[in-house]
């Protein structure tokens, strides 16, 4: 009989422990001690997901800027980043999620003042014309404008803390800059007035890639692994893909909203 008790004790103490909800950090910009909704669409769809995890995760945002978010992210193992983008330096230090949380067109080269500039055009191209352009620190535009920026920062103008990207396009707009490597929904989103879009003119960068997806990385460890495969489980249902498919529509300019549809259905594996 005690035996029996003592199995018994077992059984429960076992699933109480394996019961509990995962405890994870989500550190990024957005604070939720502030008691405002996030108004980005990434921190939404984040948020969906954690309530499709059935309590099987409780997350904590933990505000950071975009440098520490990596930081945090190698030194702890309960970490996690949403919407960044993959690259072979940040796969060693971290564990994706191979379905994506959001899907952008490729960044552009947004000048003012500089119609002149064709198109389309690469950012040596634009360094040689002597424009004054800047990036944020510690954010990655995709493989091909990373590994420019890091063999040009002597020539660029580098904005750093938690709203730099903000700052830069204020900057632009008010003339302290040439260009900013952005989205173009981005910027319009925040500066719709026609008297300011009258004097932007949005530039395809040569040599990058379409479309650009941001996902979910987890500090690489036993706790981010199972994070990971709580967020791929989640992210493999046809109505959180179906969801977020929707979420992009009316996202970005009319044009660049098919192919974002197209891609994401692609990522996903939807046929129909």
């Amino acid at each position: 009989m005690p035996s029996r008790f003592v199995l018994l004790a077992c059984v429960f103490f076992s699933f109480f422990c394996f019961s509990k909800p995962l405890k994870i950090e989500i550190v990024s910009d957005y604070n939720p001690s502030y008691g405002e909704s996030p108004g980005d669409l990434a921190t939404q769809l984040l948020l969906i997901i954690a309530r499709n995890l059935n309590n099987e995760m409780a997350i904590e945002f933990v505000p950071a800027s975009r440098e520490r978010e990596w930081r945090e992210l190698k030194h702890h193992e309960n970490v996690c980043l949403y919407n960044k983008v993959r690259t072979p330096e940040r796969e060693t230090m971290a564990l994706f999620v191979s379905l994506p949380l959001m899907a952008f067109p490729s960044n552009r080269l947004i000048l003012r003042n500089k119609k002149f500039v064709s198109i389309e055009v690469t950012l040596k191209k634009a360094l040689s014309m002597g424009l004054r352009i800047g990036v944020t620190k510690g954010r990655s535009y995709g493989l091909e404008i990373d590994d420019f920026i890091n063999a040009n920062t002597d020539r660029l103008f580098i904005g750093e803390g938690n709203d730099s990207a903000f700052r830069l396009r204020q900057m632009l707009v008010q003339g302290r800059l040439d260009g900013i490597i952005e989205y173009s929904s981005v910027f319009v989103t925040d500066f719709p007035s026609e008297d300011v879009l009258k004097d932007i003119s949005f530039h395809a960068i040569g040599d990058t890639k379409a479309t650009i997806f941001g996902y979910i990385a987890c500090s690489d460890s036993k706790v981010g692994r199972k994070a990971v495969d709580l967020f791929e489980r989640t992210l493999q249902k046809r109505k959180i893909q179906d969801l977020i498919i929707e979420a992009h529509a009316n996202l970005f300019l009319p044009q660049e909203e098919v192919f974002i549809s197209n891609s994401l259905k692609t990522a996903f594996s939807i046929n129909d």
